[in-house]
């Protein structure tokens, strides 16, 4: 019985600076959003995926529209990952996020919009 204790692990991530800690915590919430591909502002609502413990999902992420599916992005300490996904029509994505000491995520991603793709950066504050 007590090594069968001993098997048993935690399904959430654990920051290994900060026990007990999930790592999505310091992303989640509303960031305001400034982008230097079309120099747009707008926000993004990150949010925990309750079915996997190391994914949030970003809201409007690229000004998306809002019958668009939401972006996911996998994390992993101070960085998102946004794996390539189709979030619409023709709408396609990949990139990472990082998380500056200075409490802002700088992002630099890809965007597909039908045959039309840019490289984009952004900048994240609450």
């Amino acid at each position: 019985m007590l090594a069968a204790a001993l098997q048993i692990t935690s399904c959430t991530d654990i920051d290994p600076n900060n026990p007990g800690v999930d790592e999505r915590e310091k992303f989640l919430g509303t960031w305001s959003v400034t982008e230097s591909c079309v120099r747009l502002i707008y926000e993004v609502n990150i949010t925990e995926d309750e079915n996997n413990n190391s994914r949030v999902w970003l809201n409007n992420f690229a000004d998306a529209p809002p019958d668009f599916t939401q972006a996911y992005g996998i994390v992993s300490g101070d960085q998102i990952n946004l794996p390539e996904q189709t979030i619409g029509d023709g709408w396609k994505i990949n990139g990472i996020g990082t998380l500056q000491t200075t409490g802002i995520i700088v992002w630099a991603y890809y965007i597909e919009i039908g045959a039309v793709g840019s490289n984009c950066e952004a900048e994240c504050k609450k």
